[in-house]
């Protein structure tokens, strides 16, 4: 019934004269006139004012093709065309500041953002359809009251329904396919395998304990999910958010929110965090999008840790943090792995792998420790850039790093102050360091060991020559050999170590010490970077959910490798002898399980077919 008689009021509207006209511009209560579109009403709930049935081309210079702002009239706008609203900082309707609207079975099309309500309260929107190129749906506020708004399923974007809810407690949504979802105002809920494929987002705001689970997010308008004031929430499991034409996941004013075991591809930013303390980022993977993860906003104590960031020209980066850490993370093709700007205090940035960036720590923070990581094949390893007088990085260590075949090991700028630089590898790089700040090297007695030094020992181990760099800088107390570091560095140091158990066709046994590399950002990395003196001594067991059909390949690896696949139970797969650097790709016939890495020859003593009969 309520149809028919909206039906009849659109053509009472055209039979009165209503066409084709320019935007409506609505200001204040007092705007509410028949040159402003209005053809009914008095404004009050029982009588609203009714703008119906108009056609509205909204000339290219002009961002709205509706606008109402600060009113508090009733009002209802309905039937209408809004088409052609293409300035992409507009809107083809704003609601702005207005209380008790209605928006009703209008059509926008040819325009790129639909729908924008801002600093506004207890609206009905319903049966409306946005074709957008851009956001069909945009809510706005400050405060939990701005997002109370009854906005009805009935509503779609790019042809796929609105879910809007506010206030919602103690409930499980699954499977939406969206065109738009916002949880508003929403505590304890859980939002499983949502989709959204070229509309809006998933929006989260003024909420407590959400979780977001099993999302696909491809090619969304916007931010494929954003989190504004809603401490606790937490994104896992969700294997694709991708190509967002802003960030995969933003993060305001959210505090102890989790994201991990996300694949993050494509996107404008993958994770953009802005004045949120506690983020924690784990066990997710960033590919192809300009940044991994940026931090800004002096979020507190964010972490970022066990990740995988491939071809991000920058992987982290932290623009204003107090505490922030980057760990465990494997980088591999980029710009500069782990950028920090002049706004960071205290960061600790450790046992990374970082392979074939221009710069693997970047930093103009003060206070930080940047230790054990792993760079390799890099322009300038770790570099504290010039500043011309803008940043001051003060009192930094950066120890028990190992950079490995790279142009630079180490960069000090003129404003670098007391960084304290020792017991670092710097192994077959064009230059060790340059050093045109104030710095510390060797300040406990120990420098940094050299693979070029060649100066006498004068009977501790330390050279007796000082090793001098450009710049005015110098090590006192070059090391003769490599030092003993607290572990391996970079992510094979935090590997779990364990002993398979080998047996070949002849029941000939090998209990061999391996590291166990079960997640994505361990199995990624596996032997590249390694130096082949260290990697005779390991092997790698690679372990995966379920079975795969992976490739292994061997670029940034300099060592021959021998790979053994594995089925579910143990038996033998195949075989394979890789060549240190080759550009094959090497796999199984069959799906594997598991996969053992070890350098040439320490499988000599079984014979070809050798089975995984388990693990100690």
């Amino acid at each position: 019934m309520r149809k028919a008689i909206v039906f009849g009021l659109c053509l009472l509207a055209l039979a009165a004269g209503a066409q084709e006209r320019g935007p409506i511009v609505i200001l204040s209560d007092q705007d509410f006139t028949a040159e402003n579109g209005v053809v009914a009403g008095t404004g009050t709930p029982t009588d609203p004012y009714l703008l119906v049935g108009w056609t509205i081309r909204v000339p290219a210079d002009q961002p709205f093709g509706i606008r109402i702002e600060n009113t508090r009239k009733a009002f209802v706008l309905r039937g209408c065309r809004v088409l052609g609203a293409q300035d992409p900082r507009g809107a083809a309707i704003l609601l702005q500041n207005v209380t008790g609207g209605v928006v009703e079975d209008c059509l926008v099309q040819d325009s790129v953002n639909g729908l924008r309500i801002q600093s506004s309260r207890k609206l009905v929107v319903r049966e409306n359809f946005f074709g957008v190129s851009g956001v069909g749906l945009q809510v706005l506020g400050t405060a939990p009251e701005d997002y109370d708004h009854l906005i009805e399923a009935t509503n779609t974007v790019n042809g796929k329904p609105v879910f809007y809810y506010f206030g919602l407690k103690d409930r499980v949504l699954v499977g939406l396919d969206a065109g738009h979802i916002t949880l508003a105002a929403a505590e304890n809920v859980v939002l499983r395998e949502p989709k959204i494929d070229q509309t809006d987002g998933i929006v989260v705001a003024f909420s407590r304990r959400v979780r977001i689970e099993g999302a696909d997010i491809s090619r969304p308008r916007s931010h494929g999910i954003l989190i504004l004031s809603s401490p606790g929430t937490v994104v896992r499991d969700s294997p694709r958010i991708a190509n967002s034409k802003e960030a995969g996941i933003a993060v305001w004013l959210s505090d102890d929110v989790v994201v991990e075991n996300c694949g993050i591809y494509a996107n404008r930013v993958g994770i953009y965090v802005n004045a949120s303390d506690r983020f924690l980022a784990q066990n997710n993977a960033f590919a192809a999008g300009p940044v991994g993860v940026h931090i800004a906003g002096a979020s507190q104590e964010p972490v970022v840790r066990k990740s995988l960031f491939y071809q991000n020209p920058y992987g982290v980066k932290i623009e204003s943090a107090l505490g922030p850490v980057v760990e465990a993370s494997s980088f591999w093709q980029g710009d500069v792995a782990v950028f920090l700007d002049r706004g960071v205090r205290y960061a600790r940035v450790a046992r990374n792998s970082m392979i074939a960036y221009g710069y693997g720590v970047s930093n103009f923070g003060s206070q930080g420790i940047i230790e054990l990581n792993h760079i390799v094949r890099a322009n300038i390893g770790i570099i504290f850039e010039e500043a011309y007088q803008e940043a001051f990085p003060t009192g930094n260590v950066v120890r028990h790093n190992v950079i490995y075949r790279s142009w630079d090991g180490f960069y000090f700028g003129r404003e670098s102050r007391d960084t304290e630089i020792y017991e670092n590898l710097v192994w077959e790089c064009r230059r060790a360091a340059r050093d045109f700040g104030q710095n510390r090297w060797a300040p406990y007695g120990r420098g940094n060991w050299y693979s070029h030094y060649t100066g006498p020992d004068r009977g501790d181990g330390i050279g007796a020559t000082p090793l001098e760099f450009g710049g005015g800088g110098r090590d006192p107390a070059p090391l003769l050999a490599p030092p003993p570091l607290p572990a391996l560095p970079g992510v094979l140091g935090t590997l779990a170590r364990r002993t398979a158990v080998l047996q070949d066709e002849d029941g000939r046994t090998l209990r061999l010490p391996v590291l166990l590399a079960d997640e994505a950002h361990e199995r990624f990395l596996g032997f590249m970077g390694v130096p082949p003196e260290w990697a005779e001594d390991l092997a790698i067991l690679f372990v995966f959910e379920s079975p795969a059909v992976s490739q292994f390949h061997m670029q940034n690896v300099f060592v021959e490798l021998e790979i053994v696949f594995f089925g579910a139970d143990g038996r033998f797969l195949g075989r394979n002898r890789m060549p240190p650097e080759a550009p094959d790709r090497y796999g199984a016939a069959s799906p594997f399980l598991t996969a053992l890495e070890v350098p040439a020859g320490r499988l000599g003593g079984l014979g070809r077919a050798i089975r995984l009969v388990g693990l100690e």
